[in-house]
């Protein structure tokens, strides 16, 4: 079990594959389609971020936290919480839409979520590290944002949707948000033993 979380983020990239697939192949409805397509290239922004090049725990303590703390072992994060966040982050916010497609505000929260990915990764981060680069760019501006482009331009009626129904849609990724990255669960997995991040994980190459 321990060698299969120590590998998630390697796992995610045959997982990114096989969701690929399913998009490509056995999904007629368009937005299905890029739901599917999201957590395909979902799967390959975590292995960015964490596989190759990695660099994005370091990263996030540094911006998120405000700690330029550079020993990993006193970061109350592992590969246990990062399966947790990024993984269950992507079932709550990216597959419930497809088991419950007649909640239409869940498939906005996804789609806006994947916008919100091109401000954090091409504008925040990299203002604040002061870098052109950050982990987990680039599947954000190839992947994430250019599917959340085509939703809102071409497969989006705003009719469809009540002011409220934006509001609840937000809030929503933000709970989710909260409950995969910031909640005691998430600090609690990140100290158990035996799941410690490796320096390209942690650092980047």
């Amino acid at each position: 079990m321990k060698k299969i979380v120590n590998n998630w983020y390697n796992i995610s990239v045959y997982l990114a594959g096989i969701s690929a697939l399913v998009a490509l192949l056995c999904v007629q409805d368009i937005v299905s389609r890029l739901l599917w397509l999201s957590i395909s290239f979902l799967f390959l922004h975590f292995f960015e971020e964490f596989g190759w090049p990695g660099g994005f725990p370091y990263m996030g303590v540094k911006v998120m936290l405000g700690k330029d703390e550079r020993d990993k072992s006193k970061w109350d994060v592992n590969n246990l919480s990062s399966m947790f966040g990024n993984w269950g982050f992507l079932l709550l916010i990216y597959a419930l839409p497809l088991i419950l497609p007649g909640v239409k505000l869940l498939t906005l929260g996804a789609m806006m979520f994947s916008m919100a990915e091109l401000v954090m990764h091409l504008i925040l981060f990299n203002v604040r590290t002061r870098s052109l680069y950050n982990p987990g760019l680039v599947t954000a501006l190839t992947g994430l944002t250019p599917i959340s482009f085509y939703y809102f331009f071409t497969v989006f009626d705003a009719s469809l949707f009540a002011w409220w129904e934006w509001v609840v849609a937000v809030a929503w990724f933000v709970l989710v948000f909260w409950f995969c990255f910031r909640s005691p669960l998430y600090w609690n997995l990140g100290r158990k033993p035996g799941y410690e991040m490796n320096d390209q994980t942690a650092f980047g190459i």
